[in-house]
């Protein structure tokens, strides 16, 4: 009597599971349109089976699709990343200190022995009473599935430096060099079979060079990971970017710029300087700008100079920069009766995109000359990437300030990766010129006479993070 209790409740047990899967299975809503119509990185579709919101993404259980990650930030949800597990995925289970667990359906073959009394019910399940002889199968059991895909290997940075870190994992544990490797703070559960399933990505570099124990991999511009982050193979894209690679903050910035020019048509030149010390905060740009402070000489006709100074304030973030600032400068283009002079400036600053990828930037001046403002002067530049390290400049500017200049350059990272410590090169050419204008006294017993001087120029400029 006991044996056959025995076998009704594990009947009756495994009835149950399969009528709970069903009706699980059965009462699944149908896919969405912006699901049905995704499939992940080994072309599988998603049997949404159930989820799992968090503030800004969704996690779907799609059974032998594994886990599908879908971030929450546009009108639809976008897909990022699938988990794949060693079974059907089917749901979520959150502990009460918030840790995600997923629940799996495991399908298994054990062999089947048909060498029993005839007529007896039998039980593969239970256990034979102790005693009972243990008879062999006679039939050949059924081919165990497939694998599960192995595991990805899990490894450390082991070194960091400028670009690039060393990480724990090499060619035995199947890491080539072209490979994706995923960076994750220390910290996270490396024990799982996921790493990164619910951890924040530091950045995705790439494997530029492979020992037996050790990989070299590369980060993008601006981009740093700490010594002891876990590392993890992905196939997701890098996060490196030429266009609009991350901002930096916490670190001043000095920038030095010389343009010597030649006169044409006078034996002479001058020459244009700039430059500007300044820190970046977390959204707060301040700098101390002088641009230009410049001077030119010619035998016949003497010398002159033009100077603008002013101190900024710029909200910064990754795709835009506004400012306002004060400052003096020179205005050498006055009225006829008006002796040119100095006068106090209104600074409006703009950056449209990343500064260190793709961007347009324009600073202008508004001058208050003797009871009246007037236009000062204005700068504009555009950067475009080119490959990693370097940017092709075009830029221009001028105005009452005393001087008009056009140029076409090339900056380049020296060394460090553009954070803390990196140093920049810039060589450009093209052509300046400096000018004032004459005036004379009302009854015109008095005049001094305008004069310009300008040619061509070559610039030499560097730029240091620290």
């Amino acid at each position: 009597m006991g044996r056959q209790f025995k076998a009704i409740a594990s009947l009756t047990g495994f009835l149950c599971c399969v009528f709970s899967f069903q009706t699980a299975r059965a009462q699944a809503a149908p896919p969405p349109d912006w699901l049905s119509t995704q499939v992940n990185e080994r072309g599988q579709h998603c049997a949404q089976l159930a989820e799992h919101r968090q503030p800004d993404k969704l996690l779907l259980a799609c059974g032998a699709a594994g886990v599908w990650e879908f971030s929450l930030g546009g009108a639809s949800p976008k897909f990022v990343r699938s988990y794949a597990f060693g079974g059907d995925v089917i749901g979520f289970v959150t502990e009460s200190d918030g840790r995600l667990w997923v629940k799996l359906q495991v399908l298994e073959a054990r062999p089947f022995s048909a060498a029993v009394a005839p007529g007896a019910a039998v039980f593969p399940d239970v256990a034979p009473p102790a005693g009972s002889p243990v008879v062999p199968s006679a039939v050949t059991p059924t081919p165990a599935p497939d694998a599960p895909p192995p595991a990805r290997p899990v490894g450390r940075v082991e070194h960091a430096a400028a670009g690039e870190v060393v990480i724990s994992l090499g060619s035995s544990d199947g890491v080539e060099r072209g490979n994706h490797v995923e960076f994750t703070p220390e910290g996270s559960n490396e024990d799982s079979e996921e790493v990164s399933l619910a951890s924040e990505v530091i950045a995705v570099g790439v494997v530029t060079k492979v020992g037996s124990h050790s990989a070299r991999v590369r980060l993008g511009l601006n981009e740093s990971v700490p010594e002891g982050a876990i590392a993890s193979l992905a196939s997701v894209p890098t996060t490196g970017s030429l266009s609009a690679p991350p901002r930096v903050s916490g670190l001043w910035e000095l920038e030095l710029f010389l343009r010597p020019f030649a006169a044409l048509q006078e034996l002479g030149g001058g020459v244009l300087f700039s430059g500007s010390v300044g820190y970046r905060f977390s959204h707060l740009h301040l700098q101390a700008v002088v641009d230009p402070l410049a001077y030119a000489a010619v035998k016949t006709k003497g010398s002159m100079g033009a100077a603008n100074a002013a101190v900024i304030a710029s909200y910064d973030s990754q795709y835009i920069e506004l400012g306002l600032g004060l400052g003096v400068q020179t205005l050498n283009a006055s009225d006829l009766f008006i002796e040119p002079g100095s006068g106090l400036a209104a600074v409006q600053l703009v950056r449209l995109g990343t500064r260190d990828g793709f961007n347009f930037s324009a600073r202008t001046n508004i001058a208050l000359f003797h009871s009246q403002f007037q236009f000062g002067a204005m700068v504009a530049g555009t950067q475009i990437p080119v490959t990693r390290g370097y940017w092709l400049l075009i830029n221009g500017g001028g105005g009452n300030v005393g001087y008009a200049y056009g140029e076409l350059g090339l900056r380049a990272l020296l060394s460090g990766n553009g954070l803390a410590g990196s140093k920049f090169l810039t060589v450009t050419a093209g052509g300046v010129g400096l000018f004032h204008s004459g005036s004379c006294s009302e009854d015109f017993s008095e005049c001094t006479e305008a004069a310009s001087y300008g040619g061509p120029m070559l610039g030499v400029g560097g730029e240091w993070r620290f």
